[in-house]
């Protein structure tokens, strides 16, 4: 069946190669359909406090959103023309800059800082305008969340390609020196490309993807998938070697192929469907692109390699060289005489870094971490992160409602995390607005509008309002009265922004400045002790949102994860590669080694103090088991066929480490590089912070294979090879 399957993709090589020219180029413009997202708090789960706070925020106020401007050593009076002139916007809400806090003299510089509240608006839009707006105010920053994202979709459309092109680079050259044709990297590149192509042409077909898949999403296709197409050339080639004809040389090569690299694609695809599992749905999002891809992969090498192949046979026959000696016969020679120190020394490392890596600290936020320094983080240098809180708690405007808000607002101002304040600053109807809920006696009124006492007193009298009355309620009734005085419309003007900003339908808002970073760990008992401070007045009636918030529920989401995708991924590839080899043994050493190279990649990070983000967590231990075991299943393969075939383990380990090691190598040296790539040449922190990770674990992944499988192979012969025999039934004698 699968040879018949094989001479048909020969024979129909032709029409394959058209249609697959013909999909590669109408996804050359769907690419552009696929919708990119950047607001990472899209993924959290509808029962988080940030979902259905922003619900309520949406059907209850404007945006809340805030962006923040920070001049250099502006006069008093062109300072005052900047705020007016922001206040006019019609997308600012308020614009406002207290001189005593929000001016800070460093290095003989004084910076002055301005803090905008927005209205419902593309605030990208007005980044980009605010950044225009004062070219004559000198040097000045623009930052906030809006801010930070635009420059984040910067860095990525400026940064992807050429870090793209680089890798290419690297994996050409890779490719060149395990090749056995010089030809062969640009048949495999090509093929790969079309795939690459299908994958992303294709992503439209989802509402949108994060910015995070998109921006690896075709290099790790790439560095993934490349074994698939070395490992048919391989058995093209030695088909070829036998003396065979090209058709019938590609007919059995992909007939041989069609187990290991379907099996291979598969545990690389099972580890990735495990984040869909997860909780926080950008796993979702990352595991189905990328799972698209490995799949597309492997049609693309089963289907257009043939094509191109052969295609250009006569080509890479005149262009093959010798082929790099790599030197299996050595490894395997020194590995077997030190198997037992060396399977103990390396079997200790794993549960060294099991030990290490449950100290790890995680990062929810790239908060502090991007190398480069934006204009959000050269403000935060001077004036501290912005991190506002947005409290939605039950609406009223007695004077009853308001009491309890003035009780909240000082039992908030008094929280405090490991000695330090958890509030920096709060803005409520009772403090921002607190002139609105000023009582007034007639007298007051007299003063302020310039009328008689008399007709003041005769004004409330009329209105029974008693000795005196609440300035909301004051102007409310005032109306034609007093209109056109202008006492009276500055009050109802900073009423009204009052009520816009504070109270809604049925709920009322009250922002907070937290002073602890995001990344601080104060952040989230700071957020535990508002919540439970919030719960003492309102009981469980209120909502809290802002970034603090989102990345307080990321943190809880990722700690239920965390378990959710490594079991997941275990068993899935344990079921895969136990279903492979139809026996226990082997796959349970293969995932431990992989496992034990997680461990001690992960325990790496928690020896030089540092924090891994837990996307880059929770991604490469995906990648790294589902891709990374094709390593050690491969070499498992080849020892167990040839002690099948009667050598004894010496000969066994150097035969299968002679025969995977090009495979192995190239494949790793091509994953190892393209992360390491993606962490040093990407300034973005969440897409450099998984090729940093993914490259260490790929590296640490290959060392085990190649060094600890071995012996643990070579030590664990009999359960190895017996149960090889009772499944291929072979004849008596013939393995010991």
């Amino acid at each position: 069946m699968k040879r018949r399957i094989a001479a048909g993709i020969v024979r129909l090589r032709t029409a394959i190669l058209f249609f697959m020219a013909a999909a590669a180029a109408i996804c050359v413009f769907t690419i552009g359909k696929t919708r990119i997202n950047y607001d990472l708090t899209r993924y959290l789960g509808e029962g988080t406090m940030t979902k259905r706070a922003l619900k309520v925020m949406e059907e209850e106020f404007d945006s809340s959103e805030q962006l923040r401007l920070m001049f250099q050593d502006l006069d008093a009076a062109s300072l005052t023309e900047c705020v007016q002139a922001l206040s006019a916007l019609p997308q600012v809400q308020l614009a406002s800059h207290d001189p005593q806090e929000d001016e800070r003299a460093v290095d003989g510089v004084t910076y002055q800082l301005v803090t905008l509240t927005l209205k419902d608006c593309d605030a990208s839009a007005l980044v980009d305008e605010l950044r225009q707006m004062f070219k004559c105010a000198g040097p000045y920053a623009v930052g906030g969340q809006a801010a930070a994202l635009l420059d984040v979709q910067k860095s990525v459309g400026a940064e992807i390609p050429g870090v793209m092109g680089i890798a290419i680079l690297v994996v050409l050259l890779v490719l060149l020196l395990t090749s056995h044709a010089w030809l062969e990297p640009a048949v495999i590149l090509l093929v790969l490309a079309v795939s690459i192509l299908l994958n992303m042409g294709t992503n439209f077909i989802f509402a949108d993807v994060s910015f995070i898949t998109f921006a690896v999403s075709a290099i790790l296709q790439l560095a993934l998938s490349i074994d698939y197409a070395i490992m048919l050339l391989h058995a093209y080639n030695g088909f070829l070697d036998a003396g065979m004809k090209r058709e019938e040389a590609m007919t059995e090569a992909l007939a041989h192929s069609f187990m290991p690299i379907g099996s291979s694609a598969m545990t690389t695809v099972a580890g990735l469907l495990s984040l869909l599992f997860m909780s926080f749905s950008i796993g979702f999002d990352i595991g189905l692109v990328l799972s698209k891809g490995i799949v597309l992969s492997m049609l693309c090498v089963f289907l257009l390699m043939p094509a191109v192949t052969l295609l250009l046979g006569r080509a890479l026959r005149c262009t093959r060289h010798k082929s790099l000696r790599l030197g299996g016969e050595h490894l395997a020679r020194g590995v077997y005489r030190l198997r037992r120190p060396l399977a103990l020394a390396l079997v200790l490392s794993v549960l060294a870094g099991f030990y290490l890596q449950s100290g790890n600290a995680y990062l929810f936020t790239d908060s502090g971490q991007t190398a480069q320094k934006d204009e959000s983080q050269q403000i935060e240098q001077v004036f501290g992160a912005s991190n506002p809180l947005v409290i939605l708690i039950p609406g009223g405007e007695s004077d009853e409602d308001y009491e309890v808000q003035r009780q909240l607002a000082g039992a908030l101002a008094g929280l405090t995390v490991n000695g330090a304040p958890v509030m920096k600053e709060l803005s409520a109807m009772v403090t921002t607005g607190a002139q609105a809920l000023t009582y007034y006696t007639a007298q007051d009124v007299a003063d302020l509008t310039g009328i008689s006492p008399l007709a003041a007193a005769l004004f409330f009298r009329a209105q029974g309002f008693g000795a005196s009355v609440r300035a909301d309620r004051l102007l409310e009734a005032s109306g034609a009265l007093l209109a056109g005085n202008s006492a009276i419309a500055s009050l109802q003007s900073a009423l009204s922004a009052a009520k816009a900003a504070f109270n809604g339908p049925h709920y009322s808002r009250m922002l907070l400045e937290m002073n602890s970073s995001v990344s601080n760990g104060a952040m989230r008992p700071a957020i535990d002790e508002i919540q439970n401070t919030v719960r003492s007045f309102y009981g469980d009636d209120f909502y809290l949102t802002g970034i603090p918030m989102s990345t307080y529920d990321i943190g809880s989401a990722f700690e239920g994860d965390l378990m959710k995708v490594n079991l997941i991924t275990l068993a899935a590839i344990f079921l895969i590669v136990a279903l492979s080899f139809r026996a226990v043994a082997l796959p349970a050493l293969l995932v431990f080694v992989i496992e034990g190279a997680i461990w001690i990649a992960m325990g790496i990070s928690h020896l030089i103090r540092q924090p891994i983000f837990f996307m880059s967590y929770l991604i490469c231990v995906s990648i790294q088991m589902g891709a990374t075991i094709d390593y050690g299943i491969l070499l498992s393969s080849h020892y167990r066929d040839s002690r099948l075939s009667g050598l004894q383990v010496p000969q066994a380990l150097t035969s299968a480490l002679q025969r995977a090691l090009p495979t192995v190598l190239t494949s790793g040296v091509i994953l190892t590089t393209a992360g390491y790539i993606i962490g040093r040449l990407c300034s973005v922190y969440y897409i450099s912070a998984i090729g940093l990770l993914l490259s260490r674990g790929a590296a640490i992944s290959v060392f085990l294979v190649l060094t600890l499988l071995p012996a643990l192979l070579a030590l664990g012969d009999r359960a190895v090879v017996k149960g090889a025999a009772q499944n291929t039934k072979p004849e008596r004698g013939k393995a010991p």
